[in-house]
């Protein structure tokens, strides 16, 4: 008696092996994806920063070219930051200056931070709920 054993050759993935693959995937995403936009916002803060910084050195050389931070304005630097995650303003009058830099578009999710602020004593400030070591 002869006997033949037929190999069936399987190509492809079962029912089974794509849901749990899936699966996999999708809690991967739950678990990751708050993660990087938390982490984008983060890198989003030096946007701010950065532009207060180098415009309080322009609102500088603007009292050293006039003896008064009075008619400080953001046409001496920008009205955006670099970026454009945070827009700039400036108050100022004769003795001092506070410049602003208030997030817009996506960077109005970071409750953290929010709107940063520096004066002419170089003290740093911000709006969100966040310690400003953290933030600066």
């Amino acid at each position: 008696m002869e006997t033949t054993s037929a190999v069936v050759k399987r190509n492809g993935f079962t029912l089974i092996e794509l849901v749990i693959t899936l699966s996999i995937v999708a809690i991967l995403s739950i678990v990751v994806l708050p993660s990087y936009e938390e982490y984008l916002l983060q890198r989003r803060r030096s946007d701010a920063t950065t532009a207060l910084t180098t415009f309080a050195q322009y609102v500088e050389r603007h009292f050293l070219e006039n003896g008064s931070y009075s008619g400080a304005t953001t046409a001496l630097y920008r009205d955006t930051s670099g970026n454009g995650h945070y827009s700039l303003s400036v108050t100022a009058d004769n003795n001092s200056y506070q410049l602003q830099a208030t997030p817009v578009g996506i960077q109005l999710e970071d409750t953290h931070c929010g709107s940063y602020t520096l004066n002419e004593l170089q003290v740093r400030g911000i709006t969100g709920g966040g310690s400003i070591s953290s933030c600066w």
